[in-house]
Parts: structure tokens; sequence; C-alpha cells
């Protein structure tokens, strides 16, 4: 029984995945979809404040969540603002933002 309880969960366990889920003992894997947040007009992106960080060996974006967020579970802002989903996006020397208050960017996000 998952943690999780969400209305949006969705299964993926059709044929074309059948190898995928044997290989790892399961029938099923369950997920929720992303939810499809807008982009964010520059209006809104001037009223956040942003921190510049260049990305040096042994960054995670958890990591700078935690650090400017204080909690690794707002990563998916950082990759998101920055429109690099991992960070094998992201090279050594390469500047990305931190978008910040945390809670106007949600609010932004979420109108």
């Amino acid at each position: 029984m998952s943690r999780i309880n969400d209305s949006r969960r969705k299964s993926l366990s059709n044929s074309m995945y059948e190898n995928f889920l044997k290989d790892r003992g399961v029938s099923e894997i369950s997920y929720i979809p992303f939810t499809n947040f807008k982009k964010l007009s520059e209006d809104q992106k001037r009223q956040l404040t942003k921190v510049n960080h260049t990305w040096k060996s042994g960054d995670r974006y958890y990591k700078l969540s935690s650090l400017h967020y204080g909690s690794p579970s707002y990563w998916w802002i950082i990759a998101y603002y920055n429109n690099k989903p991992t960070e094998a996006s992201i090279s050594i020397g390469d500047t990305i933002i931190i978008p910040k208050p945390l809670n106007i960017l949600i609010t932004l996000l979420s109108e």
C-alpha cells in the first residue's frame, strides 16, 4: 500500500513495459502525473528574487533546495525554473537561478 493517497495516481502496467516490470518483480508501477505548470510571465518573474549559483562538482538540486528553501523536497522548483529537468542537463561552470521566496513562487505557479 502506498504512503501517498492521491486520486490523480496512475498505473504503468501495459504490455510495452512487460519486460521492465518483470525484471523488477512487480506487476505495475504507480505514479502521479506531473502537473502542467504555466510559464511565468516577465511581470511575475520580477516579483521574485533571483540568486545565481555556479554549478560545481557535487551539486545536486535537492542539496540546493535544502540550503535555499529549508527542505530537499522543492528540488523540482529549481529544475523547473531553469528548464533543466535533471542534473545531467547542467555542466560544471553553468549558472543556474534559485528563485525566491518559495511561497510566492508556488503561488504564481499554481494561479
